[in-house]
């Protein structure tokens, strides 16, 4: 970079200039020519400082691209002092690629001191599934017993996966499951997705048509009584409207990353105001998680972006919010939004 500034070639065109004054002065009838000369010298300068500033920006891009390039491959540290050498790993599938989420959780695998997963809404495993094979240990958390017995049939066998047929929320109890059933008749959609403790609104051709009762525990409960390990690396909430009371029934655990759902009040399932991100940031602000990322998806676009640290919502949107209490892992999280998503920007 310090050549750019070593070239005399701009003072050797101040000396030309001064020449070409000169020449004004003492021969009238040489102005016109010396006036073109002088054009012509200006546009010569102007082009060596325009490749000097080429040259410079180059210069600090490249600077730029290696400075990123330490920040994620340096190593971290457990807590311990003891280094942290493990992989980074982003999935590449397609459900990954469908759900952007699952591959960035599985990306700060490598960055989190606890490799401990906790899966609020689990459904047959495609989410924990992802998670172990990132690395973590899961606690999976399904109240419908067909899909319970799926989740189980397909991960029982992972030395690193333990599954829990309960709902989660803010208190211990029974509250009533509400059943969603697809009325198309095309079998457009996996009905048991929609399931949900909250009554919430649906589309036309999906809605609740009856309800069953199922056991509620909360986070809080389940560490108390040693069934959870206070830290963890990652919770993961998909409780299909009931995501707020999953995270009011936190209590005082340690968890590195947060991640819940949330629907823009102009899509089908926000209306009402069921779960609103604003509520969400609200929630888990005091608790010390400062920074969030907003992961979202337009359908009827298909389009998925991010942003930053705000509670509004694009219009008829959904997606996931993931809360950080640690600014470093928060970084890395977002270097990798930056690498994998377009940005929304907010005016």
């Amino acid at each position: 970079m310090g050549d750019v500034f070593k070239d005399s070639s701009d003072n050797s065109a101040l000396y030309e200039l001064e020449s070409i004054l000169h020449s004004l002065v003492s021969n009238d009838t040489t102005i016109l020519d010396a006036l073109t000369q002088l054009l012509g010298t200006l546009h010569e300068t102007s082009a060596r400082i325009e490749e000097s500033h080429a040259k410079l920006n180059a210069s600090i891009a490249g600077l730029i691209a290696e400075v990123r390039a330490l920040a994620l491959e340096r190593p971290t540290h457990d807590g311990s002092g003891k280094t942290n050498l493990r992989s980074n790993i982003i999935v590449t599938d397609e459900f990954s690629r469908e759900n952007p989420e699952i591959a960035l959780l599985g990306h700060l695998y490598s960055f989190l001191p606890d490799s401990t997963a906790i899966d609020v809404g689990a459904h047959i495993g495609n989410f924990s599934d992802q998670l172990l094979n990132a690395g973590y240990t899961v606690y999976a958390f399904e109240p419908y017993p067909p899909s319970y017995a799926l989740l189980q049939q397909r991960l029982q066998m992972n030395p690193r996966f333990r599954a829990f047929e309960l709902a989660l929320g803010s208190t211990v109890g029974v509250a009533d499951l509400h059943i969603a059933s697809d009325l198309s008749g095309l079998a457009r959609r996996d009905a048991t997705l929609y399931h949900s403790l909250v009554e919430r609104p649906m589309l036309p051709d999906l809605q609740f048509t009856g309800a069953q009762p199922v056991s509620v525990t909360s986070i809080e409960h389940l560490v108390r009584s040693g069934t959870l390990p206070r830290n963890a690396g990652v919770l993961k909430v998909d409780a299909e409207g009931n995501d707020l009371e999953v995270l009011r029934g936190l209590g005082d655990t340690d968890i590195k990353v947060v991640m819940a759902e949330f629907w823009d009040p102009n899509h089908a399932f926000g209306a009402g105001a069921s779960i609103v991100l604003q509520d969400l940031v609200g929630e888990m602000r005091p608790r010390g998680y400062n920074w969030h990322i907003v992961i979202y998806h337009v359908d009827e676009e298909k389009a998925v972006s991010y942003y930053c640290n705000r509670t509004d919502t694009v219009r008829g949107s959904w997606g996931n919010v993931l809360f950080f209490r640690d600014r470093e892992i928060f970084t890395r999280a977002l270097l990798w939004c930056e690498e994998t998503m377009p940005a929304t920007l907010h005016r």
